[in-house]
C-alpha cells in the first residue's frame, strides 16, 4: 500500500532511511569482494597449510564456508584483478556478488578486448535482470559478427 508523505518530516525519514538502506547494501557488497579478494589470497599463497592439507579443509574447518562457495569467490577475484583496466575494485565491490559471478561466468572465456568493452558499459546501480539482459544481448550480437 502506497501512503502519501504529507509532511517534512515524513519525506525525511523516508530519505533518510532508504540512503541507509541504499548504503549497508553497497557495503555488504563491498565486504563480500573485500572477502573474495582475502579468500583468493590465503588460496594463492597456501596459507591454508599451517593446520590443513588444502584449502577445501581449511574452508570447510576454519572459515565454515562450503568450498565450493569459496572457489566461486576466487574465480570473482580473479576475475576482477584480470580485468582491472576497465573494472575498477571500487566498482566490482559495488556490483556484488550477484553481478560479479554472472560477468565472470559470462565473461571469462570471450575474447579480452569484446571483454574489455562489455565490461566497459556496466554500470553498478544497473538491476541485475537489467545487467543479465544486457549482457546477453551483446554475446549474441558478438556471436553474430564471429
Amino acid at each position: 500500500m502506497k501512503k502519501d508523505i504529507n509532511n517534512t518530516l515524513d519525506k525525511v525519514n523516508y530519505i533518510r532511511w532508504t540512503n541507509k538502506a541504499i548504503n549497508a547494501k553497497n557495503d555488504i557488497a563491498r565486504s563480500f569482494f573485500e572477502f573474495s579478494i582475502i579468500l583468493k589470497q590465503i588460496k594463492d599463497n597456501g596459507f591454508y597449510d599451517y593446520k590443513y592439507n588444502n584449502f577445501k579443509e581449511y574452508c570447510d574447518n576454519e572459515i565454515k564456508i562450503d568450498w565450493r562457495t569459496a572457489y566461486d569467490y576466487v574465480k570473482i577475484a580473479d576475475f576482477v584483478i584480470k580485468n582491472n583496466k576497465v573494472l575498477s575494485l571500487e566498482k566490482a565491490g559495488l556490483l556484488g556478488h550477484k553481478k560479479l559471478k554472472l560477468l565472470s561466468q559470462k565473461l571469462t572465456n570471450i575474447e579480452e578486448k569484446y571483454r574489455q568493452e562489455i565490461l566497459r558499459q556496466i554500470n553498478e546501480k544497473e538491476s541485475f535482470t537489467k545487467l543479465k539482459e544486457r549482457l546477453e544481448n551483446n554475446l549474441k550480437t558478438l556471436i553474430k559478427t564471429y
